[in-house]
């Protein structure tokens, strides 16, 4: 029963992996790892197993229950294990730790993601239990044996999320199940037992030092240092290739085929927000690809919940089209499982990718929420939301004028936005630069932007009008980002299917409120485009023309929202000199507390004996005075191993001790006892006088740790070990 205690240590040990799971299938792999852990270690210890053949069951057992328990998607009926389970068990005792933290969490029970929590409950078990039942119980290499838990606890939080989750309780409950198992063992011998006890203290440090290297709130672990194997943050921006679609070699081609959105809905192909002052591409928290593990949680409340099969024709690149936010992606076809597994996502950009790129043929089907899409005329009650995006690093000319102009007068940030952008679509006219239209140079650089602001009428595309409105919406304020996608036209319905050719291809912007991301479309409508109007020879460019306003009603321009942006993009810094003392500072104090926590018992211990000797010098009369500074003496012998039975009287304990103030303490307790004469107040002083010479005379024979054993000792407090341990499980 003893061994049970570390077991169980064991077992809560891995509860810091909960957040990167959150699936039944966590507890069952636990629970079943933990269980069948006892078992071996039961049985091995009963036979008297050698360490090889201990080995060879705990092998055996991860073979026949691994695929079931760890890898259920390829069991048979979900209960047999089959070849291809068998062999992604064996290559996943090697490869699941790593894929474990570059899969985006929850994982629940994607493919073979569980391997690692069965490993370490099944082994964790087995190796605990094993040295608790086979090692010496009374040897100091038993307590070895409570080292495994704390292993499993550190491994556990290694593995786990960046933000702790019930680091504290989970250690203390660690703790604790080790302090019962070392309490457990009842060792009859003080030196062992005071070993056992250093044990403890060397556990309850390490925990500490476990909940101090690894904080309450956001913390580094192997998930956050690990370097994820997909980066597109210095690819080419998809949104440079606009007018190739749009009007070059792909504007009849069909890019592909799909099936469930209605009129209106938006099939995304990538999310940008990283401006360089050349192209838009996908930067910041934006460039954050992880694998993710089949299915992921979406607020349903953040939009419409979209249903699409997908089938790529002429689409390639590495950018997947979604409908959304991604809740669940299942590639089919047979080339499904290599997809599957190069397949990344962004969170934050709501962007997916493949390593190894789209081809003719690939198809999915996909669930997602689609966020809102806002007309231009409901963008007066908005105000900015929080999220984090690059801040540009060029603002184009003219920019900053076109603003100020057009936003004169405003006076919330909403109402500005509104105002900037209803004045960019009815000024813009749309222009793809093709044959037999007025010319519309493509790129949406610094200069190609400037020259649109510049330009009587304004003339370009998509490409050039999100961008626009994208630095627009910054310079207001609001984080700002463009997608680039496809837009059902009207008469679509979710049950026919829907072929987008390059033509289609288009791009808006979304905006950060306090509501969330919100899509606008920014692109002017299709009309007729005038003459070109002559520039007036009276004014100049836009930005030494434009009237100062009143600064009370001026929205901040570049200058200050960049700072701000590129202040929310930057992490506040800690001198790290700083940072490690801190960290010293608080590993002391947490040091510190454990070992107060743990001496309170033996304080205790100190403070009841102390008490009980001043209750005794200061006693109503002098006969119980005299009384008690022999029972003083007494328990000092008691506690300094010397044998003090009822049956002998007070000289005869002691002259066994060869020390003559005992001898004269137990006459003047005899004399006040049976004489019935007064004690002088000399003679108590004396009494007790001689009780402190024996006591430093017993010091000074014993060494410093029998000294502190003495004096935290229980026996002359009438409390045995034996009485103290009576309730703990007895051993057979």
């Amino acid at each position: 029963m003893r061994a049970l205690f570390l077991a169980l240590a064991v077992v809560i040990s891995l509860v810091p992996l909960w957040p990167v799971y959150q699936t039944p299938a966590f507890i069952v792999a636990v629970v079943v790892g933990g269980v069948l852990g006892a078992l071996i270690a039961v049985v091995s210890a009963r036979r008297s197993w050698s360490v090889l053949a201990t080995v060879l069951a705990t092998v055996g057992a991860y073979l026949l229950v691994g695929v079931p328990i760890a890898i259920p998607s390829q069991a048979l009926l979900g209960i047999l294990p089959t070849l291809q389970g068998e062999l992604s068990l064996i290559t996943a005792v090697v490869l699941s730790w790593k894929q474990l933290v570059t899969v985006m969490p929850p994982v629940g029970s994607y493919e073979a993601l569980l391997v690692p929590v069965f490993i370490l409950s099944l082994c964790g078990v087995v190796l605990a239990t094993v040295l608790s039942l086979r090692l010496p119980r009374n040897r100091a290499r038993s307590n070895w044996a409570a080292v495994v838990p704390l292993l499993t606890l550190g491994i556990s939080i290694w593995l786990g999320p960046s933000r702790s989750f019930a680091s504290i309780v989970v250690t203390v409950g660690v703790f604790v199940l080790i302090a019962l198992w070392f309490a457990a063992g009842r060792s009859t011998n003080t030196r062992a037992g005071f070993r056992s006890l250093g044990v403890v203290v060397l556990a309850a440090v390490v925990a500490s030092a476990i909940v101090v290297v690894v904080p309450i709130t956001n913390r580094s672990v192997w998930r956050t240092e690990i370097e994820q194997p997909f980066v597109l943050q210095d690819d080419t921006s998809p949104l440079s290739e606009y007018r190739n679609y749009v009007t070059g070699d792909q504007q009849s081609a069909e890019l592909l085929t799909v099936t469930g959105l209605e009129a209106g809905q938006r099939l995304s192909l990538a999310t940008l927000d990283n401006y360089t002052g050349v192209l838009y591409s996908v930067g910041g928290v934006a460039a954050d690809f992880t694998k993710i593990p089949g299915s992921l949680p979406v607020d349903s409340s953040s939009g419409q919940k979209v249903s699409a099969e997908i089938t790529i024709d002429q689409l390639t690149g590495p950018w997947v089209p979604l409908p959304g936010a991604l809740g669940s992606l299942s590639f089919t076809g047979s080339n499904a499982r290599s997809l599957t597994d190069s397949f990344y996502y962004s969170r934050p950009s709501q962007t997916g990718a493949l390593i190894t790129g789209l081809v003719a043929g690939d198809s999915y089907t996909t669930v997602a929420h689609e966020g809102e899409m806002l007309n231009v005329d409901a963008l007066a009650s908005l105000t900015p939301g929080d999220a984090i995006v690059p801040a540009p690093a060029v603002i184009p000319d003219g920019l900053d004028a076109f603003v100020a102009t057009t936003a004169k007068g405003k006076t919330s940030a909403g109402e500005r936005l509104q105002a900037s952008l209803t004045a960019l679509m009815t000024e813009g006219y749309i222009s793809h630069g093709g044959p037999g239209e007025v010319p519309s140079a493509s790129g949406h650089g610094a200069n190609r932007i400037a020259a649109l602001f510049a330009a009587t009428p304004m003339v370009g595309d998509a490409e050039q009008y999100s961008t626009a409105a994208a630095l627009i919406a910054t310079q207001l304020g609001f984080p700002a980002r463009v997608v680039m996608g496809f837009i059902a036209p009207e008469g679509s319905s979710a049950q026919s299917a829907l072929t987008f050719t390059g033509a289609d291809m288009t791009a808006w912007i979304e905006v950060s409120t306090s509501q969330g991301w919100v899509a606008i479309n920014t692109n002017p409508a299709e009309r007729p485009i005038p003459d070109e109007q002559p520039q007036d020879p009276t004014e100049v460019a836009f930005p030494q023309t434009a009237a100062d306003p009143p600064a009370q009603e001026e929205p901040q321009l570049n200058d200050s929202a960049s700072a701000e942006a590129t202040q929310e993009e930057q992490p506040n810094t800690v001198d790290p000199v700083l940072q490690t003392v801190l960290a010293i500072v608080s590993g002391v104090a947490w040091t510190l507390l454990w070992l107060v926590i743990l001496a309170l018992p033996l304080l205790s211990i100190v403070f009841f004996k102390r008490r009980r000797r001043n209750r005794r010098f200061k006693a109503a009369t002098s006969q119980e005075q005299v009384l008690g500074a022999w029972d003083e003496l007494r328990d000092v012998l008691v506690d300094n191993g010397t044998t003090a039975p009822e049956s002998h009287t007070r000289r005869e304990i002691a002259q066994e001790t060869g020390i003559h103030a005992a001898t004269v303490v137990a006459v003047l307790a005899d004399t006040a006892q049976y004489s019935g004469e007064k004690v002088s107040e000399s003679e108590v002083l004396r009494a007790w006088a001689d009780v402190d010479q024996l006591s430093d005379e017993i010091a000074r024979k014993r060494t410093r740790w029998q000294r502190f054993q003495a004096r935290i000792s229980l026996r002359s407090l009438n409390i045995p070990w034996a009485r103290l341990s009576s309730w703990l499980p007895q051993r057979r």
